[in-house]
């Protein structure tokens, strides 16, 4: 834990990605935004994520953002942007494909069956930049004894 939590803390100190914005509201209360989704927070998912992983329904494989290189980066990153920023979801990255995995036992009980669930890679980009951003906001509002 202790080791995602520095991650974490070295992506929010990346180039680009530590400036919050803020907005005042009608009342005279001002709101921290924050910023928006960074070049480097995509380059280290990007670096993170394993080869030879299934594809989803779009059938692009993590290979293929690799070799990419900036290309997939610049791409990725307004995607990315655009959903921070909206909060919309793609709804392709929304959709995933089920596979049942069998254990020991009887085939004709649902209870012998892994379910695994295939979702694309880019969403999965994105849900890791969510993750060390949702770890480093609880690590900061949160006192140790909870």
């Amino acid at each position: 834990m202790a080791d995602a939590l520095k991650v974490a803390e070295e992506r929010r100190n990346a180039k680009g990605s530590g400036d919050k914005e803020s907005i005042d509201e009608n009342d005279g209360s001002t709101i921290e935004l924050e910023p928006d989704i960074s070049e480097s927070e995509i380059k280290w998912d990007l670096e993170c994520i394993a080869n030879n992983k299934a594809p989803s329904i779009d059938e692009i494989p993590p290979e293929l953002f690799k070799i990419l290189g900036d290309d997939a980066v610049k791409i990725l990153l307004a995607i990315c942007q655009q959903i921070w920023k909206t909060q919309q979801w793609p709804k392709d990255w929304k959709r995933s494909i089920y596979i049942p995995i069998p254990k020991k036992g009887s085939a004709k009980e649902c209870s012998n069956y892994w379910t695994i669930a295939l979702i694309s890679h880019a969403s999965k980009i994105m849900l890791k930049i969510l993750q060390a951003r949702l770890e480093q906001y609880i690590t900061r509002e949160l006192p140790d004894v909870q």
